[in-house]
């Protein structure tokens, strides 16, 4: 459930004739703070909790996603366009380094919503080396609207992996891809509290079909992240589940697990267990529901320890 993408190396050439008209097109691409998670990784110790691992491992897969979707506009930034016509920027057509027989552009188109609200649509495009303009494909599609000043504001970011599959663009070569339909995020950070969605489709052959996050970060330095879980229950069936996990800035906190165990009560949820941590991601209280059939509960530890 966690197909990192694939950054494409471009051949850049020098950067030079950079306007400050260009500004307001450079600052509307996202950057990685935008939308990464902010949380205070203690150092892994053999104790640790269980439900802390898990949440930190979704952290980490999910930065290191968001870091990779960035890197793929990131390669423009500060760079002059190719041209400029009115309210569009082009940057390239450039060689991917990987795959010389392909090349790439992005399209960015300016439009003003208000005096104070500006906002992007940009397109990054691949297509094989001598081909027309008609034969540009949209491997990743984005949006922005600034609310507050240029760098705040809400977007969003399409990865089109089967797009650019479908148009014979290698993405099967990319072991992160193989498996990925399309890949969306929306994020805002206008304001506290900052949010981000961010939603996994693979293909129908893929083990797993899908995954989901949403994650929280106030202005304290506290968080949330719900995330799918897959997992084994206590009776040996494969479970779906999602577990939403909270803390505050010195990293401690809960995470609650939760699943519906029977496809005839799709809306009946069930709570898996609960965990929550100190500063130094030790356990201070552990529920489980060890078995789903007799509903056995075990529990150990001070339930007043957590924090929420």
């Amino acid at each position: 459930m966690s197909p990192y993408v694939a950054v494409v190396a471009l051949s850049l050439g020098a950067c030079g004739n950079y306007s400050n008209d260009d500004l307001d097109f450079q600052l509307a691409l996202p950057e990685q703070t935008d939308m990464e998670a902010q949380m205070y990784l203690s150092v892994m110790r053999p104790n640790s909790a269980e439900y802390y691992r898990a949440t930190r491992s979704a952290v980490t897969t999910f930065n290191g996603m968001v870091g990779q979707l960035v890197g793929l506009v990131d390669l423009v930034r500060g760079t002059s366009p190719t041209s400029r016509n009115g309210a569009e920027r082009i940057w390239g057509p450039w060689p991917v380094e990987k795959y010389p027989n392909w090349e790439l552009r992005l399209v960015m188109q300016r439009s003003t919503v208000s005096a104070s609200l500006l906002h992007m649509d940009y397109w990054l495009q691949l297509r094989p080396v001598g081909a027309g303009d008609s034969s540009w494909v949209s491997f990743l599609v984005g949006k922005y609207t600034s609310a507050g000043s240029a760098r705040t504001g809400q977007g969003e970011i399409h990865l089109l992996t089967a797009e650019a599959r479908a148009a014979g663009y290698p993405v099967n070569d990319d072991a992160g891809l193989a498996n990925l339909d399309h890949l969306d995020v929306t994020y805002d950070n206008a304001a506290f509290p900052i949010t981000v969605t961010m939603d996994i489709v693979n293909l129908p052959t893929a083990t797993t079909q899908s995954g989901h996050y949403e994650y929280l970060q106030n202005q304290d330095g506290s968080g949330q992240m719900s995330f799918d879980w897959q997992g084994l229950s206590n009776t040996g069936v494969q479970v779906s589940a999602t577990m939403q996990a909270e803390w505050i800035g010195s990293g401690a906190g809960r995470a609650d697990l939760t699943a519906v165990l029977s496809p005839d009560q799709p809306t009946v949820v069930t709570p898996l267990g609960t965990e929550c941590w100190g500063v130094d991601s030790v356990a201070t209280y552990r529920y489980r529901l060890r078995d789903d059939v007799t509903l056995l509960e075990v529990a150990s530890g001070d339930p007043a320890s957590c924090l929420f």
